[in-house]
């Protein structure tokens, strides 16, 4: 047996009990009021990884994928990989990760990132349920950028018992193909981020990632999720679209305010685009130099304007998961 809980900075449906006048900001609940007489009405906020209604003919194709394709032992399971996200808490990869602050110069349009982009289905045949979220490929396209609490919103569906070799996470690509998670990689717990190893060395267009945190102001695209369906040829689709931000402000690991250029710990990036539900694990890019500099996490409340706003973890946390570039074996 291992436990499941939620990441207490996740982007997952929370119901809590919080002292109103100690609280600053709220990151997404649902359904749920957080008010006294004297404050506000506040928005609602939406969870950013989506629960594809069992009415949806994807729904249905991707559950009679997962239980068609059973036999197989090179398969990992959804369960597989849950246990994987404590085994491989923090682990550094025998990788560098490319700094690449300027971009690419073949990357000079929206278009030119969708290839990178993939959706991630983890798919539960017992509860006749799929969630999905979003990420993007790095390095040499092999490994997968995502959100580790979309794992935990996905298994609280499943009881003890049911967490068993039939549900599992498939990678959907840009094209439609379906692709299996052969493993996670790294679990960066405090980022909550999680690279995932595509099955039998697929690998798919990457995309460039600035180790260096964006400016206040900074003018940014962040990938939103809009829509899953099936295609007339049977291929899922998945829409997406850019969305226009700028960098607010950035937070550190306790919510206090924190600045680029100073020693301060850049936990969260906040960002004034709300993601949609689904966009968890997308990319964030500067826009002039179309290279991720944040990772979308959530939405937050901020009872001091009332506004909506997106948080995202800033790109330079993804560099935990790598070697240091000119540091021999060992060190570091």
């Amino acid at each position: 047996m291992f436990s499941i809980q939620l990441l207490s900075r996740s982007t997952s449906t929370f119901i809590s009990r919080i002292n109103f006048r100690a609280l600053l900001t709220s990151r997404n609940y649902s359904k749920s009021v957080l008010s006294t007489p004297e404050s506000p009405e506040i928005p609602e906020v939406p969870t950013t990884e989506l629960e594809i209604s069992k009415e949806n003919v994807l729904n249905e194709f991707l559950i009679d994928y997962v239980l068609k394709n059973q036999s197989t032992a090179a398969i990992t399971s959804f369960t597989t990989l849950l246990k994987q996200l404590s085994s491989n808490a923090n682990s550094r990869l025998p990788y560098i990760l490319p700094y690449e602050n300027v971009g690419r110069k073949n990357v000079t349009a929206q278009s030119d990132l969708a290839k990178g982009i993939v959706t991630i289905a983890h798919v539960l045949p017992l509860r006749d349920k799929v969630v999905v979220s979003s990420g993007f490929a790095v390095l040499d396209g092999g490994l997968i950028v995502t959100c580790a609490h979309t794992f935990y919103q996905a298994a609280r569906y499943l009881s003890s018992s049911e967490l068993d070799q039939k549900s599992q996470s498939i990678v959907i690509t840009h094209e439609g193909e379906l692709i299996r998670v052969a493993k996670v990689e790294s679990h960066l717990v405090l980022s909550d981020l999680v690279l995932l190893r595509l099955q039998e060395g697929r690998k798919i267009t990457s995309l460039a990632v600035d180790p260096y945190p964006a400016p206040v102001s900074t003018p940014l695209l962040s990938c939103e999720f809009v829509t899953a369906s099936l295609s007339s040829t049977s291929l899922p689709t998945i829409s997406y679209s850019w969305k226009p931000a700028q960098v607010l402000f950035y937070r550190g690991r306790c919510g206090q305010e924190a600045a680029t250029g100073t020693y301060d710990e850049l936990s969260s990036m906040m960002c004034s685009h709300p993601p949609s539900s689904g966009s968890s694990g997308g990319p964030i890019v500067n826009k002039e130099k179309w290279s991720v500099v944040g990772i979308v996490r959530g939405t937050e409340v901020s009872y001091a304007n009332r506004k909506l706003i997106g948080f995202a973890t800033p790109s330079e946390g993804l560099f935990e998961a790598f070697k240091l570039p000119g540091m021999p074996d060992g060190l570091d």
